[in-house]
């Protein structure tokens, strides 16, 4: 397993005959400029990665860049069009594939592509030309590479446990509303790297046909009205974002409109009041959505309200419905927790495969009793365990979340759960005499792509439970974690196992169990 190398190298010509007969340049490659190679990795940021061997200048030295191509695809061979460096690194677009992978496959979406292309650059999916199974094999190498760069064991890193369908399994998606690159009314996602104009979505193969069916209707009625869509730069406009929320058990849904806050908007016969438009095209969404075979169980309308030198507020008012939708997780042993979910209270996107994240959890806690979660957000980790031990103390920074836990408690009956609310080193620490602390007998870290803070790390080793339980978003950061518990007295127990909660994105979950063996000084977390 190669780790990563440096974005820029100078090279030995020595070292390989091969180099000797390497493309020359009389200078490093610039913006505009066509180059080909190939794509050996997957970036950090989905981008198929490859090296480029060039001779350069007058001397011609010989060197090497690292390329990051946008939409490439591991095992492709391609021409690139340089668009830009930093910090030696390149980025590009494909110009040309010169030689598929053996795993490229046509994409299924209209919208997958080059920015530069009518319609095309949607930033919702990096891989949809690589099969599933090719997807599966470069996130895999994805983790091992993020271990082995932190001197851990790549062959710890277990195959990918994928989805049984990987389409139309995202049960939320925030549709914005602009204009796109031929500044037309335009409702769907931001393109790759882009944010100041949009793609008009026709279909999304990641979310449910009632939902894809949706946004292009929206986009009509509103663009017919005459309503304007929210331009950042001029602070003017009306439509923000269209939010869909569906439970794929229950199949009930939640629609937020986000507007700006004004009180009165412009449409095709004058001047209407913001409330009365907001209303009625939350209706019109309804309406869809059931021409579609859908229903809508929560409507809601949020003013964006942004004032300089003042905290952002979200003023929200339920339009119709109730106040959350529903969904369920099943459990291993066969039976269901349900949750009520509110406007901005997270949800794992993908619940089918979620479901596989949490039995992989529960297996890996043992014969746990007592069992700490920490960045439990609106508890939904912390519920599942609930059902299977004595008791479990959820810590979360967000209140909202907290507030959203202790009602889905109730709602499914667990009493055995203790929620607190505030940064989980200092809740920790605040906590050092409760009596549930000396009883913890496994801990539950799911944190947030940062990683562990080192408040936490430090407490997590003066608790020093027998057994950690991390669940990971972001490899590099699990991979700095691990070498800062090891230094604090714990190893990895089995293999790291990597979820595939988002086909055809770069996105990867990862479980791991870190078993104490011993005490140890402790290495900061962000050491490094």
């Amino acid at each position: 397993m190669q780790h990563d190398t440096p974005n820029e190298a100078d090279l030995n010509a020595e070292d390989d005959a091969a180099l000797r007969d390497v493309p020359v340049l009389p200078h490093a490659p610039r913006h505009g400029e066509r180059v080909e190679l190939d794509i050996e990795r997957l970036g950090a940021a989905g981008e198929g990665e490859g090296a480029l061997v060039l001779r350069v200048g007058p001397e011609r030295a010989l060197k090497r860049y690292v390329v990051a191509v946008r939409k490439a695809m591991v095992g492709d061979r391609v021409r690139a069009i340089i668009e830009s460096r930093r910090r030696g690194r390149y980025t590009a677009r494909v110009d040309e594939v010169l030689r598929p992978a053996a795993g490229r496959v046509a994409p299924r979406c209209p919208h997958f592509g080059a920015r530069e292309e009518p319609g095309r650059g949607c930033g919702g999916c990096t891989l949809q030309a690589l099969d599933y199974p090719a997807q599966l094999t470069v996130k895999r190498d994805l983790v091992q590479r993020a271990m082995a760069n932190r001197g851990l064991d790549p062959a710890l890193v277990a195959p990918v446990r994928g989805a049984e369908d990987p389409w139309r399994y995202r049960n939320k998606m925030e549709f914005t509303f602009g204009d796109d690159r031929e500044r037309r009314f335009a409702l769907g996602l931001f393109p790759t790297g882009w944010h100041n104009e949009v793609i008009a979505l026709t279909t999304c193969h990641l979310v449910s046909t009632v939902t894809a069916g949706v946004v292009p209707r929206v986009r009509d009625w509103a663009e017919a009205r005459g309503l304007s869509t929210y331009r950042p730069r001029d602070d003017r406009g009306f439509l923000r974002q269209l939010t869909i929320r569906e439970g794929k058990r229950t199949d009930e849904r939640l629609v937020e409109l986000v507007t700006s806050p004004d009180v009165a908007v412009e449409t095709v016969s004058g001047p209407r009041q913001a409330e009365e438009v907001a209303r009625e095209l939350l209706t019109a969404v309804a309406g869809f959505a059931e021409e579609l075979g859908g229903r809508v169980s929560s409507a809601w309308w949020t003013r964006h309200v942004a004032i300089a030198g003042q905290a952002t507020r979200l003023e929200s008012t339920l339009v119709a419905g109730t106040p959350v939708f529903n969904d369920e997780l099943l459990l291993p042993d066969g039976s269901a927790l349900r949750f009520g979910i509110h406007p901005r209270a997270f949800f794992q996107p993908n619940p089918r495969q979620a479901e596989v994240l949490v039995a992989e959890v529960l297996a890996r806690l043992g014969a746990a009793r007592t069992v700490l979660d920490l960045y439990c957000g609106t508890g939904t980790l912390a519920l599942c365990v609930a059902r299977s031990v004595d008791h479990v103390v959820g810590v979360e920074i967000v209140a909202d979340a907290i507030d959203n836990a202790v009602a889905n408690a109730r709602a499914n009956g667990l009493d055995n759960v203790t929620f607190l609310v505030g940064d989980v080193g200092e809740v920790l620490r605040e906590h050092a005499d409760a009596p549930w602390r000396a009883e913890v007998d496994a801990v539950v870290v799911d944190p947030p792509r940062a990683g562990l803070m080192p408040k936490a790390v430090e407490q997590l080793a003066a608790i020093a439970p027998p057994r950690i339980v991390y669940v990971s978003c972001s490899p590099a950061s699990l991979a700095r974690d691990i070498v800062a518990l090891r230094a604090a007295g714990y190893e990895v127990e089995g293999a790291i196992q990597p979820v595939d909660l988002f086909p055809h994105t770069f996105h990867v979950e990862n479980v791991v169990t870190l078993r104490r063996t011993s005490d140890a000084a402790l290495i900061p977390a962000s050491e490094g």
